[in-house]
Parts: C-alpha cells; sequence; structure tokens
C-alpha cells in the first residue's frame, strides 16, 4: 500500500481545489458572455424590427393619403376589369411593404399583415367599380396601420377585424363564382342548373 506524505497529499488537494475554482471561474465567464450576446441578439433584432415596421408604416400612411384623393375623382366609377393606372402607384407601396416587413422578427405581426396584403390582390371581390376597390385598399392599409403600431409600441396586436373577417368571406364568395363561371364555360353539363343564377350574378 502507498503511503502518500503529507505535503503531497496538501499539495494534490490544493491542485485539485484550484482546478474546480478555475472549472467554475471559467463556467461563469462562459454563461455571462452567452448572456451577453443573446442580449445583444435581442437588442439587434429589435432594432431590425422597429426599423423595418417604421418603413412599412410610412408607406402605409403614404398609400392611405394617395387613396385618399380618388374620393370624388371619375376613376372610381370605372369598372374593375379595367387595369387603370393608380393600382401601379399602388403595387408599388405594397411591393415596399412587403419587403420591408418580411424583416420583422416577430412571427405574429408578419402574418397578420401578409394577411392583409394577401387580401390586397383580391380587391375585384370589393365589388364591380373602382369605387369599391379604393374603400377595399384603405381599409386594409388602415388594418396594416395598426397593426405595425401596436408593434412599435410593444401592445399587444388588435384582434382581427370584424372587416377584415368580410373580405376574407367576400374573397371567398367571389372565388366560387369564379370557379362556377369556369366549370360552366368549359363543361357546362357538370354544372348544377340551380348554381347557374348565383354564376351570372355581377361580382
Amino acid at each position: 500500500m502507498i503511503v502518500m506524505q503529507p505535503e503531497v497529499l496538501s499539495g494534490l488537494i490544493g491542485f485539485g481545489g484550484a482546478l474546480v475554482g478555475g472549472a467554475a471561474s471559467f463556467g461563469g465567464v462562459w454563461l455571462t458572455l452567452s448572456h451577453q450576446r443573446k442580449q445583444a441578439r435581442e437588442a439587434h433584432l429589435l432594432e431590425i424590427g422597429q426599423a423595418a415596421a417604421d418603413k412599412a408604416l410610412n408607406e402605409l400612411i403614404t398609400l392611405g393619403e394617395f387613396l385618399e384623393t380618388f374620393g370624388g375623382n371619375d376613376v372610381v366609377t370605372a369598372h374593375t376589369d379595367e387595369m387603370l393606372p393608380y393600382l401601379d402607384t399602388v403595387s408599388g407601396h405594397l411591393k415596399n411593404i412587403k419587403l420591408a416587413v418580411a424583416r420583422i422578427p416577430d412571427r405574429g405581426v408578419r402574418d397578420r399583415v401578409k394577411l392583409s396584403l394577401s387580401l390586397t390582390s383580391r380587391y375585384r371581390a370589393a365589388g364591380v367599380r373602382h369605387f369599391f376597390v379604393v374603400r377595399w385598399l384603405g381599409e386594409l392599409t388602415e388594418d396594416m396601420i395598426d397593426v405595425l403600431s401596436a408593434y412599435i409600441r410593444d401592445d399587444a396586436l388588435p384582434p382581427l377585424s370584424e372587416q377584415t373577417m368580410e373580405k376574407q368571406a367576400m374573397v371567398a364568395r367571389h372565388e366560387e363564382r369564379q370557379r362556377r363561371r369556369f366549370e360552366h364555360m368549359h363543361d357546362p353539363v357538370n354544372v348544377d342548373p340551380r348554381e347557374e343564377g348565383d354564376a351570372s350574378s355581377p361580382s
């Protein structure tokens, strides 16, 4: 049996203590650095999100002001089958909004704005005249402004508005009518005669 001298044993104990202390110290430093990196990343993402939301909000405000200029304009009496020049301006703003919102880290905010953006492209469900389209786009613009303003203030997102839910229902009905028309056009035998009245009703 090997017997250690007291001074050797004491030295080993001291060395072991130093190792444990060093490991604990290293672990504390690592945790501190990891926490700091996490905080820095969160701050960076918050900064990116705020800047992106500001950009999208400015585009929406400009779009809303542009749409308000059509209140008494003859353009609004045109049929929605006509692609009027003002839609190009609207499309440019919506594209910029989409690009800005894509940089927002909060998925809930992105999804809410994307929902409204998807409805803007289905404006024909609003009615047969551009008067209804302008109102449709204006209401969706206000909805997106509310969502992004809440995000910037760090408030809870507003619930889905009744207007937006109504638009979803209108789009569903419009697309169903379009589907029936398409089926009737290509294979009238497979169309229920009771649906023909609905299919021929105006959009």
